[in-house]
């Protein structure tokens, strides 16, 4: 099974989880759980489903609805369709419309993360899931640091204070479009993690990066991605916008 296959098996799984033990189901999900992109999108699909499904619960049914049902179906001639429950469809119809299109537009005005800020995230979930391991580890974030400019790879230049002070695990390097990245893993106090993303100088990694931090949630992820010189950093953990915002001071 391709990706492109899994995602038309998952695109009917419904947000409340009762489809998790279907077999019908089976091999997409295994799917997702092999591939970080997929399981990514299959994440941000169940919330915006779930999104839809709360606000469409929401929309309060008429007391008198199944009256109006049964009377509108004894009704045949074509001057009945003015009474109040096919004005009340006609309504709920365009409340429906309404609703669904507002959350497609603020899905597609919501900002994004860059193809090298996604690939981030995916290397960083296979070290977490354990498919793939730590290049250097060190309970240090300057010996990590150190190994990194040792072996060529990206550095943050000022690494965030309130990261200074924690724990580190280790550090990853790879290759986005040829251009070196590094990530560095630290241990929350809360005991949840929280990585450091530095990129090489690139014409892809300025475009669209300013100075000042820009805070974006994906999925479970929140990011925050800012340009220093020429190169560019990204600070993600699994968690809000405030615990992130936290690290960042």
């Amino acid at each position: 099974m391709d990706n492109h296959e899994a995602k038309f098996i998952l695109s009917a799984y419904r947000p409340g989880g009762q489809d998790a033990g279907d077999p019908r189901f089976s091999d997409a999900l295994e799917q997702a759980r092999r591939d970080p992109m997929l399981e990514q999108w299959f994440r941000e699909s169940v919330a915006f489903d779930a999104a839809v499904a709360e606000k469409l619960s929401a929309t309060a049914v008429p007391a008198d609805l199944r009256e109006n049902i049964l009377a509108g179906g004894k009704v045949s001639r074509p001057s009945r369709w003015t009474k109040p429950f096919v004005r009340w469809a006609i309504a709920a119809a365009f409340v429906l419309v309404a609703i669904v299109g507002s959350l497609v537009l603020r899905e597609a005005a919501r900002p994004r993360l860059a193809a090298w800020q996604t690939n981030a995230l995916g290397v960083i979930s296979s070290v977490i899931n354990g498919k793939s391991k730590f290049d250097f580890q060190a309970h240090s974030a300057t010996e990590l640091v150190s190994w990194l400019a040792a072996n060529h790879a990206p550095v943050a230049q000022e690494i965030p204070q309130r990261l200074v002070g924690l724990q580190s695990l280790g550090c990853k390097t790879f290759s986005w479009n040829g251009t070196p990245v590094s990530v560095i893993c630290f241990m929350r106090e809360d005991g949840g993690l929280v990585h450091l993303v530095a990129m090489s100088p690139s014409r892809q990694t300025r475009a669209g990066t300013t100075h000042d931090p820009q805070i974006v949630t994906q999925g479970a992820w929140a990011t925050a991605t800012w340009q220093a010189g020429d190169a560019a950093y990204m600070v993600a953990l699994e968690g809000s916008r405030e615990q992130l915002r936290s690290y960042l001071l």
